[in-house]
């Protein structure tokens, strides 16, 4: 039940007694609610790790924010929309021309650490709460059971602890690690290192994966975070400590970082091998769906993004969301479906400019298409050969394009592409009209869960650090693995299997699974492929005259907002931003 992690608690703690007397006028309170008396027993707090998942929801967290707004920077999409001043924000992070003074890199950053205050506040409290819980139980059972539900709890809130702490080291690289509460103290922590922030999250999921469950054992509490979501975003803090160690040799901004392609390797296998995931669409299954204009079954990576893949079998850790109407302060449903469906289309009669419910953000660039067809030339030692970039079943489900077909209502258009420079779409979040465009209460609606960690991403995260640690046919079966599910997704017999492998093809295949995702621009950063791939490209909304000018040892992370400055005298930024 995607509702049950969804509902972000509204603590109402004020009651208020008022009787009628001659001196209504000189009423007094006859109680004043506090912290101290909402937190009474768990039920009181469990609504507190409930408003920690909420965080998750927020639009200037990872919905828009992360999946677009940052994405821009990486060289496989643009922001788009109705033109070059439309979302400045994020068109000036898109150029990097940005500054510490962009008021949407300040909310990213301030709720991130709001999500991080819930869960502290949760941790700071649970032992109080236990002890007054165990007070009242009478029987052995319930005590193990209410221990059991606390100790799951407690274990779910170091999972967030180092999910947020890890978005805030991959776009702002050190920051203060918060865990602990109290006195204001958040306004005089310095910044930790890269390696201090990565340390923490390892030791919060190494703390947190014994008491979790598996993602088998949620039954209507989809959305949790569960072993299989911790051991992966390990595998990955540990793939991105050792990436940094590796590629920054000198730079003092990563200092102590240590590689640990082991450990990355160990936990993501972990998760491969639990057998709660799988690559959907695999044996090539068909499933049925409205998104398709032939009315015949689509393939699994066609079907992974759809409302009906929600929490599917590919699925390792989503944001749930909803389009029930209700709300509730716009925190239920995701703003992806309408900032990334085309804006425009043609009518059964071929008129132009006919309305297709989008704004048309986040556009993909000729430089993906051309890697859909591995001719991308800043490729190099890519052990695939150059086709058409059609024939890779992924592409059509990630872009869309002169002659595509969008559904408004019942029927199905021909895509218009107006005043998109890229005359390209992304296509990952597109809804039905009885799904969205039909039932809407507000934008904020779109009821396609936001994919954040997929059981793709965990494989090639296993190729990886097999190929790093010297396993060169391990990491050959999990790249092919991956281009299995694709290949069995359509009826091209491509991509075809490779026979030797090659950083590059790691590189380029993590390019192409989780295109338009949220990834490229981060691995791009821990690679140290900048120079090689953003610095130079061009944008199709800018010109051809208008070239990136990506300044290593600055650009690979956004400063810390001025706002956030002036108030913490502690801070420092790095070098490059002062």
């Amino acid at each position: 039940m995607k509702s049950s992690i969804k509902y972000i608690a509204a603590l109402l703690l004020a009651s208020f007694l008022v009787g009628c007397s001659e001196d209504f006028l000189d009423l007094k309170p006859l109680g004043r609610p506090s912290t101290e008396s909402f937190y009474t027993d768990f039920e009181s707090l469990d609504y507190t790790a409930t408003s920690a998942y909420g965080m998750l929801c927020s639009r200037d967290v990872y919905d828009i924010m992360y999946s677009i707004g940052f994405q821009s920077a990486s060289d496989d999409s643009e922001v788009g929309g109705e033109n070059t001043s439309d979302w400045p924000e994020f068109q000036v992070i898109d150029r990097f021309t940005h500054t510490t003074k962009e008021a949407r890199i300040h909310r990213f950053y301030a709720y991130v650490y709001k999500g991080i205050r819930m869960t502290n506040e949760f941790l700071t409290r649970v032992d109080e709460i236990r002890e007054i819980e165990n007070a009242k139980i009478k029987s052995p059972a319930e005590h193990d059971a209410t221990n059991a539900l606390i100790d799951l709890r407690i274990a779910e809130m170091h999972y967030l602890q180092a999910f947020y702490h890890f978005t805030l080291v991959q776009v702002y690289g050190g920051v203060p690690i918060m865990d602990v509460l109290g006195g204001g103290e958040e306004q005089s922590m310095a910044r930790s290192s890269i390696a201090e922030v990565l340390h923490f999250i390892e030791s919060e999921l190494e703390a947190a994966i014994p008491d979790l469950k598996e993602k088998s054992e949620l039954d209507l509490n989809q959305g949790r975070a569960t072993k299989g979501a911790a051991r992966a975003l390990l595998a990955k803090a540990y793939l991105y400590e050792s990436s940094y160690a590796k590629n920054y040799g000198g730079d003092s901004r990563f200092a102590d970082c240590e590689t640990k392609y082991d450990l990355a390797l160990k936990y993501a296998e972990d998760v491969i091998l639990s057998e709660e995931y799988l690559l959907v669409g695999e044996n090539g299954e068909r499933f049925p769906s409205w998104n398709s204009s032939t009315g015949l079954p689509v393939g699994g990576f066609r079907w992974m993004f759809t409302l009906d893949g929600d929490n599917c079998d590919g699925s390792v850790f989503e944001i749930q969301s909803l389009n029930d109407g209700a709300e509730w302060t716009r925190s239920r449903g995701n703003y992806m479906t309408v900032y990334t469906t085309v804006r425009f289309c043609y009518a059964s009669d071929g008129t132009p400019g006919q309305s297709a419910g989008g704004w048309s953000f986040n556009l993909p660039t000729k430089y993906l298409v051309a890697a859909f067809g591995n001719k991308d030339t800043r490729e190099t030692g890519l052990n695939s050969s150059p086709v058409d970039e059609d024939l890779d079943p992924r592409f059509a489900t990630t872009v869309g394009r002169a002659g595509d077909l969008v559904k408004v209502g019942s029927e199905w258009f021909e895509m218009d592409f107006q005043n998109l420079p890229t005359e390209t779409i992304s296509r990952k979040y597109e809804c039905s009209y009885d799904e969205y465009w039909g039932s809407m209460y507000d934008f904020h609606g779109g009821p396609i869960n936001i994919r954040l960690i997929r059981f793709a991403d965990v494989v090639l995260m296993a190729a990886e650090a097999a190929y790093e640690e010297g396993d060169m046919g391990e990491a050959l079966a999990y790249v092919n693995r991956v281009r299995t599910r694709a290949r069995a997704s359509g009826d091209t017999g491509y991509p075809e299997d490779l026979s030797t492998l090659s950083f590059e093809d790691i590189v380029h295949e993590r390019r192409l699974e989780l295109a338009m995702e949220s990834s490229r621009f981060f691995d791009l950063v821990r690679w140290n492929l900048t120079e090689q791939f953003i610095k130079g490209t061009t944008l199709a909304s800018m010109g051809e005259g208008f070239i990136i000018d990506f300044e290593s040892g600055k650009h690979e992370f956004l400063p810390i907002p001025a706002v956030i400055m002036q108030k913490n005298s502690a801070l420092e930024q790095y070098q490059a931003w002062k």
